[in-house]
């Protein structure tokens, strides 16, 4: 696959994956998704990867999803829309069962899906200047993703139905400080931090830290397939 919204680069024991829409605020696309999820396979592929890092170009991480094709009819080019159970159940079942250790670098604006596709991840590395947002039922929508069962398991049950029924708008500071993102580092720093904890797996016995964070994945992959169910249905009741 030629990509065309995204950069992907393998580099010794670290692949990148960074979203390239910087004019846009690297806003999603079902395009967009349909690389990302090629992206991951591709890197969890890899025998000589052990961790991959999910960037953006430009000022901000991801700004949500490009409304052009939320508010409208526009597909992808394998035909999807945005929210389509096919990218949702690809993309969270890659990462899900992905040994790779995940580490996101969030700067700028975080928003919607720009937070819930890092859910899932290992580790959350957040710029200062990031801005979280939550605003789906602001916007008339189900957050997806199974990110109501990734929110949970990050920050708990009561913050986590704060978080959603509030619409809420974190810093990074407030983020690191429920446990929404694991640290906080200074403008423009997030890469290069993300490179020393990947050069730091690097050095490890590889067959030792995919054991240690398979120990925490386990019945993980059924959990999340039970709460992308629930959220479906959910959507289907609240659309008749």
């Amino acid at each position: 696959m030629d990509y065309e919204q995204i950069i992907f680069k393998e580099e010794g024991p670290l692949a990148r994956i960074s979203l390239n829409r910087p004019d846009k605020l690297n806003a999603y696309t079902p395009d967009m998704g349909d690389e990302i999820i090629h992206a991951f396979r591709r890197a969890n592929l890899n025998d000589d990867i052990s961790s991959i890092a999910f960037l953006g170009v430009g000022k901000s991480f991801c700004a949500g999803a490009d409304r052009n094709y939320l508010l409208g009819d526009k597909l992808s080019k394998s035909g999807l829309k945005i929210g389509e159970d096919e990218f949702i159940s690809s993309f969270v079942s890659e990462l899900s069962s992905s040994k790779k250790i995940l580490i996101a670098g969030l700067k700028g604006s975080c928003v919607g899906i720009g937070i819930t596709m890092v859910l899932p991840f290992d580790i959350r590395i957040a710029e200062t200047n990031s801005l979280i947002s939550f605003p789906f039922i602001k916007l008339g929508i189900l957050p997806g993703l199974a990110s109501t069962y990734f929110l949970r398991s990050l920050v708990g049950p009561n913050k986590a139905k704060e978080i959603i029924l509030t619409n809420a708008k974190l810093t990074a500071d407030q983020a690191n400080a429920i446990g929404l993102v694991n640290e906080v580092v200074s403008d423009g720093a997030a890469e290069a931090r993300i490179n020393e904890i990947a050069s730091s797996f690097g050095r490890m016995n590889q067959n030792l830290l995919f054991a240690a964070k398979e120990a925490f994945q386990i019945n993980l992959e059924a959990e999340v397939e039970s709460a992308i169910k629930i959220e479906r249905n959910l959507l289907k009741n609240i659309k008749k």
